[in-house]
């Protein structure tokens, strides 16, 4: 089952630690088909539920058949804490199962792939390699005005005691300042964060507000590294929501050795 056309794109700032694994899984080279072409893992995308389970044996495949845990996203602001004593854990998860209802995830353990699904949303990695500690957030805007990186970032100080100076944060590809729209701003978008709205224009950057939020906690500029890959302008390689409606998500996962 081995599929070579599977692509996976990396943040350089977690390539320098050799025991960080992760990725960024493209549409490409996967079993979906139709609007769905090809690696979608989204189980309430509408695709079919054996490609999509074929799809995470795939992905399960190429992260060296290591147990992934996949989240029951709901756009809200729960983050889930997975520690070693953790009891609840399983050693193996089933590839079409939503393991925890949350939309981020954090942990110390090892050999445990943590995954975020998404097209348009971010999906925002954390590392803190003092502690030994890893995240995964889904921030949508409803995340990001929820500001659920924050609120992750302080679950990593309180559960682990990590210093945020040391954290490093990726943000994956997702929707653009130059696609992210919002004509009813007004009523979904908080007044305090209309700093973020383009000029002259109904977008908001939220790659920006992201990085804000990770730098009010603590976090230094330095040690984020947006992708800067619009999803909505690339929809050949990554699903889009806003482009394409009916359409796949794609995973984003990271994990320790």
């Amino acid at each position: 089952m081995e599929n070579t056309d599977i692509k996976v794109y990396e943040f350089k700032k977690f390539k320098n630690h050799d025991h960080i694994v992760h990725g960024i899984f493209t549409r490409e080279g996967g079993t979906s088909t139709g609007a769905f072409n090809s690696l979608n893992i989204g189980v309430n995308s509408g695709d079919e539920p054996l490609a999509i389970a074929n799809n995470r044996k795939l992905i399960i495949r190429k992260m060296d058949m290591k147990p992934l845990v996949f989240l029951n996203q709901r756009h809200g602001s729960d983050i889930k804490v997975l520690k070693n004593h953790d009891n609840d854990l399983s050693e193996s998860f089933e590839p079409g199962k939503e393991t925890y209802t949350a939309d981020g995830i954090i942990t110390d353990m090892k050999n445990v792939f943590l995954v975020i699904q998404v097209a348009d949303c971010q999906a925002v990695m954390l590392h803190d390699p003092e502690k030994k500690v890893i995240a995964n957030v889904h921030s949508g805007w409803q995340g990001s005005i929820k500001n659920i990186i924050g609120n992750c970032v302080d679950k990593m100080v309180l559960e682990f005691g990590c210093r945020p100076e040391n954290i490093i944060a990726g943000i994956s590809p997702s929707l653009g300042p130059c696609c992210s729209e919002f004509v009813n701003y007004k009523d979904e978008i908080p007044k305090s964060l209309w700093k973020y709205k383009i000029k002259d224009k109904d977008y908001f950057n939220f790659w920006e507000m992201s990085k804000d939020q990770l730098m009010d906690k603590g976090v230094k500029k330095e040690h984020i590294e947006n992708m800067e890959i619009c999803t909505k302008c690339n929809t050949d390689v990554f699903y889009s929501f806003r482009s394409e409606r009916t359409t796949g998500r794609f995973a984003c996962v990271i994990s320790m050795i």
